[in-house]
């Protein structure tokens, strides 16, 4: 797959193009639909499949939080279109000044005049343009106009309802890891580095290794999770814990995994944490004795749960 990064750098010469439209945060079950139609009709026409995505995420520049709304990095991103035959990411800056632009401009100029879309393709909520005065409907109109075919591809319904990133994330911060993963199609995961952190966990017998996380990725609610780990290139099973560690005194949100078989060191090491399963809440604890039991507990519980959830989880 081929990355450009701003329209400036897209290749004029290109032709047969099919196009899908949206920022894609998680590439869910309805995300993969729509790209997935998108990569079938290129291949019918001998075209390119082309992904049209945004960096920052909309959300994050027009509705700014301190909780982070990310469900998948762009590297994260791209290595799922990637997965799913796309010839060409197409990344755009969104910005203030990008959010103004007219619904006209960015079919006029942007899709028809620069990038010669052959066929577009997109979810059927789709918005664009100023004040999202564009809609999927208006798109199949303009399209309709000038022999553009546009697709829109209906929302994928998940006991009853569609799938979206806001259900998605709201799943996550209620520790639904199962439901999370139903929705997008594959386990939540957690990317980063390992850090030093106090050591306690190896003196109760549990050494953990502290993520330090992406700060924009959504993190699922505080409590202990069965998870997979990957690292130097093997995935190990895990139990997993998130929270402020309130059996001594609390601190800043951490989390903090013990690899259920694996020995050594990994401070400084790249860690990608798959979520499988809530094991139980946060709780405190009267001391470490009854801290360690409870451990021994979660680790037992992580075992079955991975263990149900097929032989594929740890390899």
């Amino acid at each position: 797959m081929r990355t450009v990064s701003g329209l400036a750098e897209f290749p004029p010469h290109l032709d047969s193009l099919v196009l899908a439209l949206g920022t894609f945060d998680g590439v869910h079950l309805g995300h993969r639909q729509v790209i997935g139609q998108a990569v079938a009709r290129a291949r019918e026409i001998g075209g390119r499949a082309v992904v049209v995505t945004f960096e920052p995420h909309p959300l994050e520049v027009l509705r700014p939080s301190a909780e982070p709304v990310l469900l998948t990095t762009l590297d994260e991103r791209l290595v799922l279109f990637d997965e799913i035959g796309v010839d060409v990411a197409l990344i755009l800056t969104f910005d203030l000044e990008f959010s103004r632009l007219p619904a006209r401009a960015w079919l006029d100029d942007i899709l028809t005049a620069r990038l010669g879309a052959r066929e577009v393709f997109v979810g059927t909520s789709y918005t664009f343009g100023h004040r999202r005065e564009g809609t999927a409907s208006r798109l199949a109109e303009w399209g309709g106009t000038r022999g553009l075919p546009v697709h829109l591809v209906p929302a994928v319904l998940v006991g009853g309802e569609p799938v979206n990133s806001s259900r998605i994330r709201s799943a996550l911060r209620e520790g639904l890891a199962d439901e999370a993963a139903g929705l997008l199609g594959r386990w939540y995961s957690l990317r980063g580095r390992v850090v030093q952190g106090s050591g306690r966990g190896r003196t109760l017998g549990f050494p953990t290794a502290n993520l330090q996380v992406e700060a924009r990725k959504v993190v699922p609610g505080r409590g202990v999770y069965a998870t997979a780990a990957t690292v130097h290139g093997r995935r190990y099973g895990a139990a997993t814990n998130i929270g402020y560690r309130p059996t001594f005194g609390g601190g800043a949100l951490a989390v903090e995994t013990h690899l259920l078989d694996y020995t050594g060191e990994l401070a400084g090491e790249d860690l990608t944490l798959a979520f499988i399963h809530r094991i139980r809440d946060e709780r405190t604890f009267p001391g470490p004795e009854a801290l360690v039991r409870q451990i021994h507990d979660d680790v037992a519980r992580a075992r079955e749960l991975l263990a149900a959830a097929g032989p594929g989880i740890i390899r």
